[in-house]
């Protein structure tokens, strides 16, 4: 008698759970299918040719900040300039009007490959003490 009861319990478990993954599944489904629509279909980060001179001043302008100097680095979401850093100050201009902390963010991690910096702790050894 106590094993069919926990056949039938864990059956009903098995049910339960099953039902929650599927719902889980469909939760998932319509709300990567809302990402994805609204998500941009390519990100370009290159370094600011002197042809890019002028994308860097209306970035500058939107953003109500002075000109970049020097080398730059420009992040182009669809083929649209959104942002750019400069490699000489780190100063970063972005329009205000695109969701560009993404890609601000991978222009610092750019920036920061091409400096050479790495930084990475010691590994440390763990050596027995012997009293």
């Amino acid at each position: 008698m106590t094993t069919n009861l926990n056949a039938l319990v864990a059956g009903e478990h098995v049910a339960d759970l099953r039902r929650a993954a599927e719902h889980y599944r469909a939760t998932q489904d319509r709300s990567v299918k809302t990402a994805t629509a609204s998500a941009p279909k390519a990100v370009a980060l290159r370094q600011a040719q002197p042809n890019d001179a002028r994308a860097l001043r209306v970035l500058a302008e939107l953003d109500e900040e002075p000109e970049l100097s020097g080398n730059a680095l420009l992040a182009l979401i669809d083929g649209d300039p959104v942002a750019a850093l400069s490699l000489e100050d780190g100063r970063v201009v972005s329009n205000p009007f695109v969701a560009t902390s993404d890609a601000v963010t991978l222009l610092k991690l750019l920036a920061r490959h091409l400096a050479g910096r790495r930084v990475r702790q010691p590994r440390r050894r763990w050596l027995p003490r012997f009293a």
